[in-house]
């Protein structure tokens, strides 16, 4: 019998390693298809030539705001809550795109402004590199049906998204309609 461990740290066994020419072509073509010749060519330009992407997160550029970027919702399972705007969430970013460490994800953008329910806690995490470790986590979330969809890398794990409570507003439940 084994000890219990982290299905995703024995990952690198069982899988091999893409080439990186194999990954720049998966990221180019789901570009392509996602934003267009124009947009894919400037975001290649600036990747190449100027160093930095001007997308996602990085457009904070400014110091975390200390009102909401340490808010404290103790947000429950079950409980509704609303994915707060892109400008909201900015000023809880550093110019990384970052929130005490934890990265706001391209992706997540897309949430914001929906409603959905906390799927439980995170207040420890095992991390997969050895030697493995658990490491506490303060006011994160986990979101029902709110899961990384490996746009741009073409990962298939469907890996949950790490919420920060400051990334969130807490709603009332949606009220049920009875039938008559």
């Amino acid at each position: 019998m084994q000890d219990s461990f982290c299905q995703t740290s024995d990952l690198l066994s069982p899988s091999r390693k893409h080439s990186r020419l194999f990954t720049i072509i998966y990221q180019l073509r789901h570009n392509l298809k996602k934003h267009g010749i124009l947009a894919t060519s400037k975001k290649a330009w600036r990747k190449l030539f100027v160093g930095t992407e001007l997308t996602g997160p990085q457009l904070a550029g400014h110091a975390v705001s200390m009102d909401n970027g340490h808010q404290v919702l103790r947000l429950q399972p079950g409980e509704w809550v609303e994915v707060r705007s892109r400008e909201e969430i900015c000023l809880t970013l550093d110019p990384g795109g970052k929130n005490r460490g934890l990265g706001f994800m391209p992706e997540m953008w897309e949430y914001c402004g929906t409603q959905l329910r906390v799927l439980k806690r995170v207040e420890k995490i095992c991390l997969e590199n050895a030697p493995r470790t658990v490491r506490k986590m303060e006011n994160t979330v986990l979101l029902e049906g709110a899961f990384c969809k490996g746009s741009g890398i073409g990962c298939d794990r469907a890996c949950f998204y790490f919420w920060r409570e400051c990334w969130l507003k807490r709603r009332l439940p949606i009220p049920s309609v009875p039938s008559e």
